[in-house]
């Protein structure tokens, strides 16, 4: 979510017409056209003066419309400043100085501004025709009253054909507003009219070329996104950027609005979301020293499905609402570190105007200093800015709640703000942070490669493109599948994989309560009769369930059937070598897991005897030790997940997230042989996971794992909505790539080109589409570099043919 998709949501609805078209300008810089942005610039400066002016004088103001004036300068400001950023940020500079626009932000200086300028302007003086009249434009009453949302005004003043075509300065009609709002009742009603008279309804606006079928799908809705189809709407209309409405649906993670586009061919796969490469990723620290921690924090939380408001204080807030707060536009929350001493305090504005998850305060502070995170509250009056409120969140005092070396997995905090004069409690501050610690062994650049073309070229003499991955082995285990099935994340499956044709294998590592590196997905043991989280277990007891199954020689099934073959093998059964007292034994296990959480979900469990060819839990020592160096592993650092806990009803705690990560540094550490060439990679799926292992080491490429907004997503993490906020994670923390569920690409093809080529990143997929052949293909000519899959033979032989 950026500032620019959501202008519109800042608008106040009578003014709407006399904002600076954000969209409008950064496309002139995208394009180059400089000399253009600034003369507009210059422009909007004096006719927003001669607006303000207008507005001042047209009659008495209270606090409420004062509060609006002040937000409306805000968001003009904004819309400036940052444009006048991406000019420097191109080597351009000129005019006109933010400060010359500062007049509209407090209410003081409205007030001195209209006593000491009052008719000083001249209406007109400089601009240009059509950009503002000497009297200010009001606003189109029908998009008056729908931005007001106001039901009985919308339906008398939508008979009005004047109001149905009528174009904003952004080339907005009617149903560009209905569509912004979501509002299915409106997009019915215009549409009706629009048909009824023969209107058009499918045009774009100025700025980015969008029509209403833009609108909606970007914001993700479905039922106007359905209507404007089924409308006629042309859905394979590009906007200014080359992008379709439909890329915008994938991007924006909203994949059920995709699925109402026709088909994606793979035909034209250039162009469009590969283009315009961004710029230099912005600040973030590239690895966490000795002597030192690292505190980063983000304001707000990190979930979906928690609505919280950033700051909510009793005379500002995160969130604007007109009217609710006074001199809205004067406050400003500052946040620092205590012991922090190489960088100013961050300072944000309020209300806040963008998405704050992907831009986190970053603080280094000394590792014997309690991580603190200092929150001080000021308002701007003109004369300079004086301190109202303050707090302080302690990040390590409930540290000793939990025991040692472990942590809740609710990483969100709220922290009281106590009023400066009163030492009442004013509100609060709501933030999610992680502590990130040094990893003790230098590990920095053993294989040397990190960077996309390093990657490339270190895994070149391996495979040509796309890589091909072993899912957990030959195969996550699944009882719907109809072949033969090895065990999951064991050692027999992984050197199975690499027979049938896989390069690299992926498979999940956790950590036991005496912390040792295993290999295992789920999140809970029931091969113990319990919904205990394998972080609760030892390593012996973790074991234990292993040894009950006896992995010696071919289990049976525990119904005394015999299992089949992988196609092809002509159903033979499977040889029937073991005595009744194994089959006892899987029996045995069978009914000790129908009774957990975790069975009764999925009515089975990986690699057990009687569903799959069983064998021996393995640990990671186990696998670096026992796999041949040439052997690529994909290790997934599987950290327990806020929703796991709460679906096996067990408590939200689990072992600290540097401990947990160091583990495995270790054990790869201690048992990869001196001048090994073996191939490793991490991913995971927790953002935070990922963070600590660019921060903590350079010898191994980080791939950040993402559903995109597959549905259903049972994971609420915003970083992994949308390919929108997973680019934007992996570049922040100089990640190598990113791993889709493969649906989102499949939709959307020309993304792939986005993520490599303007994201510069890593492009890999995952998911069970991933085993059909055409699905295949598709990726391999969308450009994808590496494919996860179970079918691992079938994947190999058509990978084989397209190379």
């Amino acid at each position: 979510m950026r500032f620019g998709q959501n202008y519109h949501r800042n608008f106040i609805p009578e003014w709407s017409e006399h904002y600076v078209d954000y969209n409008l300008l950064k496309k002139q810089v995208k394009l180059g056209n400089v000399t253009e942005t600034y003369e507009y610039l210059d422009t909007a400066v004096s006719a927003l003066k001669i607006f303000y002016k207008h507005e001042i004088n047209a009659g008495s103001f209270g606090e409420e419309e004062l509060d609006k004036l002040q937000w409306f300068g805000r968001v003009n400001l904004d819309a400036i400043e940052r444009i006048i950023a991406k000019l420097k940020q191109k080597g351009h500079t000129g005019s006109p100085y933010p400060g010359r626009f500062a007049f509209l932000v407090s209410v003081r200086q409205i007030q001195l501004y209209n006593q000491q300028n009052g008719n000083g302007l001249q209406d007109g003086i400089g601009l240009q025709d059509g950009i503002l009249a000497k009297r200010p434009r009001v606003a189109n009453p029908l998009h008056m009253a729908m931005r007001h949302q106001d039901d009985e005004r919308v339906h008398a003043l939508v008979q009005d054909l004047r109001n149905l075509d009528y174009l904003s300065v952004r080339g907005e009609i009617a149903l560009h507003v209905a569509a912004q709002l979501g509002r299915l009742d409106y997009t019915t009603l215009l549409l009706e009219v629009l048909a009824k008279n023969n209107l058009d309804h499918d045009i774009p606006d100025i700025s980015r070329g969008w029509t209403p079928l833009f609108f909606a799908a970007v914001d993700g809705h479905l039922d106007i996104v359905q209507l404007l189809l089924e409308a006629g709407s042309d859905q394979h209309r590009k906007d200014h950027l080359g992008w379709t409405a439909k890329e915008y649906a994938v991007f924006k993670g909203h994949l059920a609005v995709a699925g109402l586009f026709d088909t994606t061919t793979v035909e034209d796969l250039t162009g469009g979301p590969e283009q315009n490469p961004f710029g230099a990723s912005v600040y973030a620290p590239n690895h966490c020293i000795e002597g030192e921690k690292i505190i980063i924090a983000t304001l707000g939380s990190s979930r979906k499905n928690r609505v919280v408001t950033q700051v909510d204080l009793s005379y500002c807030s995160s969130v604007y609402t007109p009217g609710k707060h006074e001199s809205v536009a004067s406050f400003s929350l500052t946040i620092s570190a205590l012991g922090n001493k190489s960088q100013l305090p961050r300072r944000v504005w309020l209300p806040i105007l963008d998405d704050q998850i992907n831009d986190p305060f970053i603080f280094s502070v000394a590792s014997d200093v309690a991580a603190q995170l200092i929150f001080k509250v000021y308002r701007d009056t003109g004369e300079g800015n004086v301190l109202v409120g303050s707090g302080t969140a302690l990040l390590e005092s409930n540290s000793h709640q939990f025991g040692a070396g472990r942590q809740s997995l609710i990483r969100e905090q709220t922290v009281p703000i106590l009023d400066k004069e009163t030492m009442a409690v004013a509100g609060t501050v709501t933030f999610t942070f992680l502590i990130a610690k040094p990893y003790s062994h230098d590990i920095q650049g053993p294989q040397g490669f990190s960077t996309p073309e390093e990657w490339t070229r270190a895994l070149t003499p391996v495979t040509s493109p796309p890589l091909l991955v072993g899912h957990r082995g030959t195969g996550q285990n699944l009882v719907a599948n109809k072949h033969l099935q090895i065990g999951e994340n064991t050692v027999g499956s992984f050197l199975s994989a690499v027979k049938l044709g896989a390069s690299f294998v992926e498979f999940d590592v956790q950590v036991t309560r005496d912390l040792q590196a295993v290999c295992f997905h789920d999140f809970s043991l029931s091969e113990s009769g319990t919904d205990a989280p394998v972080h609760d277990l030892t390593l012996d007891q973790f074991l234990h369930a292993s040894k009950v199954q006896s992995p010696h020689g071919n289990p049976l099934s525990t119904l005394g059937q015999p299992r089949y073959q992988d196609e092809g093998s002509n159903n033979r059964p499977r040889s029937r070598s073991l005595g009744g007292q194994f089959e006892a034994g899987a029996i045995q296990i069978r009914d000790r897991m129908k009774h957990t959480v975790d069975f009764k979900l999925k009515g089975f469990k990986p690699n057990t005897r009687g569903e799959f060819i069983q064998d021996s839990f393995a640990t990671l020592k186990d696998i670096l030790t026992q796999l041949p160096e040439e052997i690529g592993l994909d290790i997934e650092i599987k950290y327990p997940r806020l929703h796991e806990a709460v679906d096996a009803g067990v408590a939200p705690v689990a072992i600290e997230l540097n401990t947990f990560v160091d583990v495995a540094l270790d054990t790869v550490h201690q048992h990869s042989k001196p001048g090994s060439k073996r191939k490793i990679m991490f991913s995971s799926f927790t953002p935070e996971i990922c963070i600590l292992l660019s921060l903590k080491q350079k010898a191994y490429p980080v791939f950040f794992i993402t559903n995109a907004g597959k549905i259903p997503m049972t994971d609420m993490e915003v970083r992994a909505a949308s390919v929108q906020v997973a680019v934007r994670f992996a570049r922040r923390w100089n990640l190598t790539g990113i791993v889709f569920a493969c649906e989102a690409l499949l939709l959307s093809p020309r993304l792939v080109g986005y993520v490599k080529k303007k994201g510069g990143l890593v492009c890999a997929t995952y998911g069970e589409l991933n085993n059909q052949p055409d699905v295949v293909r598709k990726q391999v000519a969308a450009g994808v570099d590496i494919i996860v899959a179970d079918r691992i033979r079938l994947v190999a032989e058509t990978l084989a043919v397209l190379n």
